[in-house]
């Protein structure tokens, strides 16, 4: 059954239609299909961005227009801004007049400040951004509170096609009619209850990317390429499949030959796939992932505590248990806090290699000195502190064996060394409850921004490394770290001594994305760089790698030369750009 046959079905019969038309590749050059990992079923997940329960976080990257890409070169790229300009304070940001949602709604710069203004309001007080003045029908001008870095200004002028005005400037308007505090908290709380589900946001057509989703199930979205679209002339592919999948299903549907486009395909795993998928690009990618550590747990605010947990587990086993689910990673060497590969730039190999080298594979003796040094001692094959009590940590992790698997083998590790961790799996709710700091150690990715500079690790939230809001009167973050704590003079020793210089990481993190020079970014970095890697507020045992393989007898890919892939999730972007096509 061709596809093309029940585009445009009724609700009620997509799904079964779907179900009996799923199978190998359609023989229809000029259908593609891929999925895309990790992603919750599109039954499941909704497109409101400030409502982190379900948002259609990878599934969305398909159906709204990217306006802004980052790239490994720490340059920053836009088609969709006509002019993307930084003098001081403020960022001038100029549309164009091309672009509208699917419904026919041009995407004007009201859409942009609406967004935009709305993610400010979430915590103005300490949000590094002043307002948003709209100029005209397609200019607006950003201004920041403090002179900001060109490069992380016009990295963060992305967005402005999550939240159209259609829908969203109702609330915008109640946030600029709120005069107090509780009243604009009253916003927000409606703000996150909002959802818009994927059968509203396809019958409303509020999306606007090159493909128009047109049906879909649980199992499969269907779109064909929208002839409204500025790039629809760039591709001949006429319809999209796009399926969602976790761990090592893609695999088995690549192996398959189901899919024209999936991961990048390592050297152990070629020889399970057929010779027409080929490797296209690999990325050196941006993400890491982590532990996050809870200091409101007293013995998780201890600090040899934590440098006896990285010691007791083993990080490459770990990394092993997510590469089994068709991960690309790499075990961390040194707790630096931004990603093996900018270390070089931004601290230099002599910095790093003074930084306290916690081991990388299980050192159960030096866990053992650490676990002692803190007044604990192991009874029957359990740590009790020093005031009579055994460790009992709960570590959550969200749901889907990309996460759960390789968090297993860390509290595996931890329960044999003889601190207590008992494992949660967290569906629907995760990052809702990641919000609430429900936890004692919780997964989680670690990079807040697509961008290869510090900022994206250094960032004052659970992406990043949270400190806390600066403002605040308290003396401490969510999640226990203080405003104001002790290092040590000199990089690399395991104590702050007689000599600790005093340091507020919430601050330094601000100061960062202020920085307006090259000299002044790299002493922050390296000052956070040793604050983590002393302190160890959590544990980055991950790097990922991402890249992507396709169908080369049935489809044309771009070159590096005709489209510049290094970029977070090249494949799809390369996809969503027109940038592939029958051969």
């Amino acid at each position: 059954m061709n596809r093309r046959q029940f585009i445009g079905a009724s609700a009620g019969t997509v799904a079964a239609t779907l179900a009996g038309c799923l199978g190998s590749s359609s023989d229809d050059a000029s259908e593609f299909v891929t999925a895309f990992q990790g992603g919750r079923q599109p039954t499941q997940v909704h497109f409101n961005p400030w409502n982190a329960s379900d948002y259609a976080q990878t599934y969305s990257i398909y159906w709204l227009q990217g306006t802004v890409a980052t790239h490994a070169d720490g340059t920053v790229s836009t088609d969709f801004f006509e002019d993307l300009s930084v003098e001081g304070r403020e960022v001038t940001i100029e549309l164009s007049d091309q672009w509208s949602f699917w419904n026919g709604n041009d995407i004007t710069a009201e859409d942009y400040l609406i967004e935009q203004e709305i993610w400010r309001y979430q915590d103005p007080e300490a949000s590094p951004i002043e307002g948003h003045e709209l100029v005209d029908d397609y200019t607006v001008k950003r201004i920041y509170k403090d002179e900001i870095s060109p490069p992380i200004a016009r990295s963060e002028a992305e967005g402005g096609t999550a939240a159209p005005k259609s829908v969203f400037r109702e609330y915008y308007e109640r946030y600029e009619d709120a005069t107090t505090e509780s009243e604009r908290d009253a916003v927000t709380d409606n703000l996150l209850q909002m959802t818009i589900d994927t059968e509203e946001f396809v019958e409303e057509g509020y999306g606007s990317s090159l493909f128009k989703i047109e049906d879909f199930n649980s199992s499969e979205t269907l779109a064909t390429k929208w002839e409204d679209h500025p790039w629809a002339d760039r591709t001949d592919i006429e319809q999209i499949s796009v399926r969602p999948t976790e761990g090592t299903q893609v695999e088995q549907l690549e192996k398959s030959d189901e899919l024209d486009m999936t991961q990048y395909i390592t050297e152990s795993q070629r020889s399970n796939y057929p010779d027409n998928i080929q490797n296209i690009y690999e990325l050196d990618h941006y993400s890491c992932r982590k532990y996050i550590l809870n200091w409101n747990n007293k013995h998780l605010a201890r600090r040899p505590v934590r440098r006896a947990i990285i010691s007791a587990v083993d990080i490459p086993s770990i990394v092993d248990a997510a590469n089994q689910t068709g991960l690309m990673a790499s075990p961390t060497q040194v707790q630096t806090g931004i990603r093996a590969s900018i270390e070089e730039k931004y601290l230099g190999e002599d910095f790093v290699d003074s930084l306290i080298d916690y081991p990388v594979e299980a050192d159960e003796e030096t866990a053992v000195e650490y676990m002692q040094q803190a007044g604990y001692s192991r009874e029957d094959g359990e740590w009790i502190g020093p005031d009579g009590d055994a460790t009992d940590f709960t570590a959550i992790t969200q749901a889907g064996v990309r996460k759960s698997q390789p968090m297993k083998v860390f509290t595996d590790h931890l329960n044999e060394f003889g601190i207590n961790a008992e494992m949660e799996a967290v569906g629907q709710d995760y990052y809702s409850r990641v919000q609430e700091w429900e936890f004692d150690i919780a997964w989680m990715w670690h990079v807040a921004l697509p961008y290869w500079h510090p900022v994206a690790y250094f960032s004052n939230n659970f992406y990043g490394l949270l400190a806390g809001d600066v403002t605040s009167d308290s003396a401490t973050g969510p999640t226990g770290v203080p405003f104001s704590l002790d290092i040590p003079e000199e990089v690399g020793a395991p104590e702050v001594g007689s000599n600790g210089v005093e340091i507020n990481p919430a601050q330094l993190m601000v100061d960062l994305e202020g920085s307006s020079s090259a000299e002044e970014t790299i002493d922050i970095t390296r000052t956070l760089a040793q604050w983590v890697n002393f302190d160890l507020p959590a544990i980055i045992h991950l790097q990922e790698n991402r890249g992507f393989a396709g169908d080369v007898e049935t489809f044309d890919f771009p070159s590096e030369d005709e489209f510049r892939m290094d970029r977070s999730d090249p494949g799809p972007h390369a996809l969503l750009n027109g940038h592939i096509t029958t051969n």
